[in-house]
């Protein structure tokens, strides 16, 4: 849950971020007809996306804190709602994410995917939604310490 929290928080920083530096490019005193194409994508990402990101950012810090109490009502509300975040974004483009640095671009997207993999991944965790018998695999669960896991073993079964 901690890893999960560091990420949605790094990906709406990044998100954030993004659109900050896209914003001051349009403050300098140059033609901006190059950058028409997105001034949509900007006034939903004013009125919609960075109000509901900042929103979803400060739920995930108290979400966590609850957690770390023993309440995770908070933070499978944030992977459920996560996992929704792309349906949520549909009409909202990033392409001014284009004329941004491309570093910047790519932390937004790498972080998006690893947090909407792990949402998904804590969600049915929480929520009890795994088959039985699923099988563990290190691209969702993260590193797997063998060791640790032994201590889980029924009398009489062996690995």
């Amino acid at each position: 849950m901690n890893a999960y929290s560091k990420h949605f928080i790094e990906f709406i920083s990044a998100g954030i971020l993004a659109f900050e530096a896209y914003e001051k490019i349009l403050e300098k005193p140059v033609s901006h007809s190059e950058y028409s194409n997105v001034t949509s994508d900007i006034h939903l990402w004013k009125l919609k996306v960075i109000p509901n990101f900042l929103n979803m950012k400060n739920n995930m810090k108290t979400s966590i804190a609850e957690a770390k109490q023993g309440d995770y009502s908070g933070i499978s509300a944030a992977a459920g709602n996560f996992r929704g975040l792309s349906k949520d974004m549909d009409g909202i483009r990033e392409s001014f994410m284009d004329f941004i640095d491309p570093a910047l671009k790519e932390r937004y997207f790498s972080e998006w995917k690893i947090t909407s993999t792990m949402s998904d991944n804590l969600y049915k965790t929480l929520e009890r939604l795994w088959r039985s018998g699923s099988i563990l695999k290190e691209s969702i669960t993260g590193p797997i310490d063998d060791m640790a896991l032994l201590k889980f073993l029924q009398d009489g079964e062996t690995i």
